[in-house]
């Protein structure tokens, strides 16, 4: 075992919740990952979609996708870590 994973696994140990932020980070960035390319294969299917009624459908759904993703990177940024509070450079305004 690696020194950065022995640090990795010590970290978690003295801070639980940090380690429960980074893994449901890391999931959100998959699900959002998963929901881009879901996104593209939709437009794809939209343009190449000929059918009114289908493209009606392949729009509302496109439409769902991309506003549940915009939300998904909201909630991302809002539990991004906070490392302004380590950077001595900058002053308060």
């Amino acid at each position: 075992m690696g020194l950065n994973t022995l640090l990795d696994k010590l970290g978690d140990m003295l801070e639980p919740e940090a380690s429960k932020k980074k893994n449901y980070r890391k999931k959100l960035k998959a699900l959002l990952k998963d929901l881009k390319h879901k996104e593209n294969r939709l437009k794809e299917k939209l343009e190449a979609s000929d059918d009114e009624r289908k493209r009606n459908r392949l729009e509302k759904e496109l439409e769902i996708v991309h506003t549940q993703r915009k939300k998904g990177i909201k909630v991302l940024e809002e539990t991004k870590p906070d490392h302004s509070e380590t950077k001595p450079d900058e002053s308060p305004e």
